[in-house]
């Protein structure tokens, strides 16, 4: 474990980005690839907040020792990552994405679709602290609660990027089928 180091501290708010193809091409490369996939047409918009939300339940094995019983095993059972955020850009694709909606003429068709599978990236840059750059192969993006009419604030939308495995069957990337649920990248 390192020592302290006040450059470590960080301070930023994500930009989210999202790809219907999954294990997209411009992911999992290099960074230049990846700025290519930080671009307006995969950008979810202004994100008001975000959090990167692991989830984990365990199976806990007790045994009867002395006229009790004590813990002597704890594993993961199930694991799923979710990353929760808000959006206040009330344009067509992100209400169509919040709304199940199909697009057409600048009509959307609401609950006419299904919930999006492909690509993410979850980017903070800052100048303080370090950038971090998740990269996930396979994930969903979906409504996260009600969105409130609000005549006295910003309008606020909340959504969910739920992580997926990468299996062989949705292609054959070496580098997400060593990371199935994405990677990590942080860089000084």
């Amino acid at each position: 474990m390192s020592t302290i180091n006040t450059g470590n501290y960080t301070i930023g708010q994500p930009s989210i980005f999202f790809n219907t193809t999954i294990a997209n091409a411009s992911i999992g490369n290099t960074a230049t690839t990846a700025e290519q996939f930080r671009n307006s047409a995969n950008s979810l918009g202004n994100i008001v907040s975000a959090e990167l939300n692991p989830e984990v339940t365990y199976i806990e094995h007790w045994v009867s020792q002395s006229g009790k019983r004590v813990k002597d095993k704890s594993v993961e059972n199930t694991i799923s990552m979710m990353i929760n955020f808000v959006f206040d850009e009330m344009n067509e694709d992100n209400l169509a994405r919040y709304l199940f909606a199909t697009e057409s003429a600048s009509v959307l068709s609401v609950l006419s679709d299904t919930v999006d599978e492909g690509s993410g990236m979850v980017y903070v840059t800052t100048q303080v602290g370090n950038d971090i750059r998740y990269e996930i192969p396979k994930c969903s993006v979906r409504p996260d609660g009600p969105l409130p009419f609000n005549g006295e604030d910003w309008w606020q939308a909340p959504m969910v990027l739920e992580v997926l495995r990468y299996q062989t069957a949705d292609g054959n990337n070496a580098t997400w089928l060593a990371n199935p649920f994405g990677r990590l990248i942080v860089s000084t």
